[in-house]
């Protein structure tokens, strides 16, 4: 989008706590550590020698990460820290103006949205967020960890926020002054003299009013896919070493963050949740309730990850009320109008319930808006191609953890003088302790439902195959 877009005056209500507000497009960052970066870029950058010997404590093949040079981690390992990034959001004035009224409520749910209302948490520990945007690679749109990739899934989206992840996507052009002026007039029945003095405000783009001209065709948006492809734009950004601020809903990759690494931080899950409502929806995300993981930083925390320490299926309970769609395992190309992103479903079967194997190399394709549009329509034709079932959670092929140290950065904290070499782990699933199956008495109905219960999670998740044994 191009940069003198006008954009939607500040005190705007918002449906959402967490819309996200940039106040420039373009990275910034402090003169000295841009300078102490750059000169180390210039000894370890793409033209020097680690192109294709690999970068210390980084990928020994940077034939994936291609722009690791370039990335916050190769910073970090090399001593230069970049000044904490600022967490970009309206979450605070939103919270003062509270609910909208019955009438505007009544128009959201025309949308598709109105579960934003009450969908959005506190970001009361941003070092959490700071831990995992710093293992965020754009070539891969994961996160990379010791225990492997990760990633926010179409299906994470739908659970956590229940958006429609099915659905058209939003094609829009930027807007001159005037025609921004116009549409402000339009829409939101303010004067030209208002609509002109508030196109310099940094907040929402007005272009995205287009997506509401017709709320009745409002509804027929994919909304979750526009979330995913905002979230991922705005990691994206924020794993380069000269970003120093992230937007986004943050409340998305917060929750996403809780409900998969519960041993990340001390939460307290709201009484009054009701398991009809969106996931997002349970925490309690005050200063009060919420506390940070104590004797070891969120770094080092992520440094010494098991698979044990990853709830790698989140939503047993919650299939019910949002069941898996098919759509989620799509991989391809994702937009919201000229923004584009890649999801690799590929890369995390794990998430899907399936044994991780070597995934193929990520191709960068350029492809006109109307063949991502097509593609996207007809998902059942890109959707991943699933393998073994997992016996348990996370549980990945043998030369799988060997690769992942070849390509990636497995640990963010360097080791010191005398410090014993780390090594790829080698998958002990014998950590983990798989509930017994106990033998169902005839008449024992409890046995039943708990047979049932197993069944259907498998039929949700679509981890039933031709010849599977269930």
């Amino acid at each position: 989008m191009a940069e003198d877009v006008p954009q939607m005056i500040e005190d705007v209500p918002h449906m959402t706590d967490d819309v996200p507000q940039m106040s420039e497009d373009v990275p910034q960052m402090t003169a000295d550590v841009d300078a102490t970066v750059a000169e180390d870029l210039g000894h370890d950058g793409a033209e020097g020698s680690h192109a294709d010997e690999g970068f210390p404590g980084g990928p020994c093949d940077p034939s994936v990460l291609t722009s690791f040079a370039e990335h916050v981690a190769h910073a970090i390992w090399t001593g230069h820290e970049r000044p904490e990034l600022k967490l970009v959001s309206n979450r605070r004035k939103v919270t003062l103006i509270g609910r909208p009224v019955p009438e505007i409520e009544g128009l959201v749910a025309a949308t598709g949205l109105s579960q934003l209302i009450g969908c959005s948490v506190v970001t009361s520990d941003p070092r959490l967020i700071f831990a995992f945007m710093e293992r965020w690679h754009r070539e891969t749109g994961t996160f990379h960890l010791l225990v492997g990739e990760l990633t926010i899934t179409l299906d994470n989206v739908s659970s956590l926020l229940h958006l429609p992840i099915s659905g058209a996507f939003h094609s829009f052009e930027a807007l001159s002054v005037d025609e921004a002026v116009f549409l402000l007039m339009e829409l939101l029945e303010v004067s030209s003299e208002e609509a002109r003095a508030e196109t310099s405000a940094k907040n929402v783009h007005v272009v995205h009013l287009e997506a509401f001209r017709d709320l009745g065709h409002s509804g027929g948006y994919a909304w979750g896919a526009a979330a995913l492809v905002h979230m991922y734009d705005q990691l994206d950004k924020a794993s380069r070493t000269t970003t120093w601020q992230i937007g986004g809903y943050l409340t998305l990759l917060q929750c996403w963050i809780y409900e998969h690494f519960l041993s990340m931080h001390q939460f307290v899950i709201d009484d009054a949740y009701e398991e009809t409502s969106p996931r997002a929806s349970r925490w309690l995300m005050t200063k009060a309730h919420m506390k940070g993981i104590t004797g070891a930083s969120y770094r080092a925390h992520c440094d010494s990850l098991s698979i044990t320490n990853v709830c790698w299926l989140p939503y047993s309970d919650h299939r019910g009320v949002r069941g898996f769609e098919l759509i989620s395992s799509f991989q391809g190309q994702l937009r919201w109008g000229p923004m584009v992103v890649t999801v690799r479903s590929e890369r995390v079967l794990c998430q899907f319930g399936y044994i991780q194997s070597i995934p193929l190399s990520p191709v960068s394709a350029s492809l006109s808006y109307d063949d991502i549009d097509e593609g996207w329509m007809h998902f059942s034709d890109h959707v991943i191609a699933l393998g073994d079932l997992c016996v348990v959670p996370g549980q990945v092929s043998t030369d799988y953890m060997e690769w992942l140290f070849q390509i990636s950065h497995p640990f963010m904290i360097p080791t010191q003088a005398g410090d014993q070499l780390r090594h790829a782990p080698t998958p002990d699933h014998e950590d983990y302790m798989q509930p017994d199956i106990p033998e169902i008495p005839v008449d024992d109905y409890e046995g039943y439902e708990a047979i049932a219960e197993r069944l259907e999670r498998v039929l949700n998740l679509r981890m039933v195959t031709v010849g599977t044994v269930t």
